[in-house]
């Protein structure tokens, strides 16, 4: 019996052992093909990288000047009525479009109007006791001294009137220009005292902006230079003026002179007490290396782009850092990092590394085409 066991667990041992045998060949024959299939994949090339490449321009750029800017009206005004009484009448709405010299608020004005038929009664018997005294001296029948006083009391009957008149004149408050009124501050039945602001109006187009600038740039600012002017949240195309005045002296404190500016804003989108970033255009030009702005990439250790160079024959992505300029129609000037004539990658970038294969395919026109020119040329 013990020898039919020894028998079994010898033959149980030996299936064991050709089992081990048989699996260990099928590990060993899969991690060897594994790893000759990966060594074959590190040894073929990587297919090169479609990008869009463009040259590396040394263009004359116009010299700029920037600086934060105020918007204000050219003619703007806070409306309030020269005398004190009651709102009788309101003759407009919060936001309206007005005249020149519309009505826009009555004050109770029945005294005046009494004031006023009394001296226009006083009136007429002092231009007809003149008259009389004029006929009188015709005919001898009075003398100088009664005409000289008949002719000073209708004078001074006549400024009574002429003031009356003008009492009545102050109790109306009409629009000083064709404008747009903000918001009603006053109701009807309310009373209000000289000085109390009824609403404000504001001409929108055209506008004017003021900005300061250092002195050292006085010589440089010319009254006619282009300017333009960006509003945040406002259209991206901004809007176009021209310097239309240089104060006449420096601040002495901050040693900055003012800049005026008139700027068209026929859509009205501007408002005064906006402001924005104001670039005036000198006459001078500069020269500079210039790339399409798409070409720079941002990385938390610096900018960087992608020069091509040939090598072996191939051409080859090299990342390269940059130092960079100003911005001007849709392209960035480069202080260090490239020369005029080199190629620099403009699109395909996300999937580069340094020293990758690329293949150069056309770009998209938008993206070397310039953006609209904001200063004329």
């Amino acid at each position: 019996m013990s020898s039919r066991k020894s028998r079994l667990i010898k033959h149980l041992a030996v299936m064991l052992s050709l089992v081990a045998v048989v699996y260990g060949g099928v590990i060993g024959f899969s991690y060897y093909m594994g790893a000759r299939f990966l060594a074959a994949m590190a040894n073929t090339p990587q297919p090169p990288v479609n990008v869009s490449v463009a040259r590396v321009q040394s263009v004359a750029w116009p010299q700029t000047l920037s600086a934060v800017a105020s918007v204000k009206s050219v003619q703007g005004a806070s409306l309030s009525p020269q005398s004190a009484g009651t709102v009788t009448g309101l003759f407009f709405d919060s936001g309206d479009i007005v005249r020149k010299n519309q009505l826009l608020l009555q004050l109770n004005d029945n005294v005046a109007r009494a004031q006023l038929a009394s001296a226009q009664a006083r009136l007429t018997n002092a231009r007809q006791a003149r008259d009389r005294q004029k006929d009188l001296i015709k005919h001898r029948a009075t003398n100088e001294a009664s005409l000289e006083e008949a002719v000073a009391n209708f004078r001074e009957a006549r400024a009574a009137v002429q003031q009356a008149q003008a009492v009545l004149t102050d109790l109306q408050l009409r629009a000083p220009f064709d404008g747009n009124l903000g918001i009603r501050e006053v109701a009807l039945g309310q009373y209000v005292a000289p000085g109390t602001t009824v609403a404000s109006i504001e001409q929108w187009d055209p506008l004017r902006i003021i900005f300061s600038l250092p002195q050292r740039e006085i010589l440089r600012v010319q009254p006619g230079d282009k300017v333009h002017l960006v509003v945040d949240g406002l259209n991206d195309e901004g809007f176009d003026g021209k310097v239309s005045a240089i104060d006449a002296s420096v601040n002495s404190r901050t040693r900055d002179i003012r800049i005026e500016v008139r700027i068209d804003n026929p859509d009205e989108l501007l408002r005064a007490g906006m402001y924005g970033v104001a670039r005036v255009i000198l006459k001078q030009r500069e020269q500079v290396v210039a790339i399409p702005q798409t070409a720079i990439t941002f990385k938390s250790y610096g900018t960087y782009l992608y020069v091509i160079e040939q090598r072996q024959g191939t051409d080859v992505a090299v990342e390269r850092s940059v130092q960079t300029g100003r911005h001007h129609q849709g392209f960035i000037a480069i202080t260090h990092g490239v020369k005029a004539g080199e190629r620099v990658v403009i699109a395909g970038q996300v999937k580069l590394h340094n020293g990758a294969r690329v293949q150069i395919v056309p770009a998209p026109p938008a993206l070397t085409r310039p953006q609209p020119d904001h200063d004329g040329n």
